[in-house]
C-alpha cells in the first residue's frame, strides 16, 4: 500500500521568532532549546558574529515527520 503524505513548509530557514510562532511557542523557549543543544544541528554557522540566528527549518520538520511516522516516504512542499 503506497501513501503519498505532502507536507507544507513556509519557508526552508527560520528565524527563532518565526521558528517559535510556526511551532507554538515562545521565543524564549526556541533561545533555550538552542542553548542546550536540541536544535543545534538544525543551526546555520554564522559568517560575522554580527549575524541573526538562522535555523533550518525544512530539515528539522522533515526529521520531525520521519521519527513521528517511522518512514521517509512523504513529500515536503516548501512555499
Amino acid at each position: 500500500m503506497s501513501t503519498d503524505i505532502s507536507i507544507c513548509v513556509l519557508k526552508e530557514f527560520a528565524t527563532p521568532a518565526e521558528f517559535a510562532e510556526w511551532e507554538g511557542i515562545s521565543r524564549g523557549s526556541v533561545y533555550q532549546k538552542i542553548h542546550h543543544g536540541k536544535l543545534a544541528k538544525y543551526l546555520v554557522p554564522k559568517a560575522k558574529n554580527k549575524e541573526h540566528v538562522r535555523i533550518r527549518y525544512l530539515a528539522y520538520k522533515a526529521d520531525q515527520v520521519r521519527e513521528s511516522l517511522g518512514h521517509s516516504n512523504f513529500r515536503i512542499v516548501v512555499g
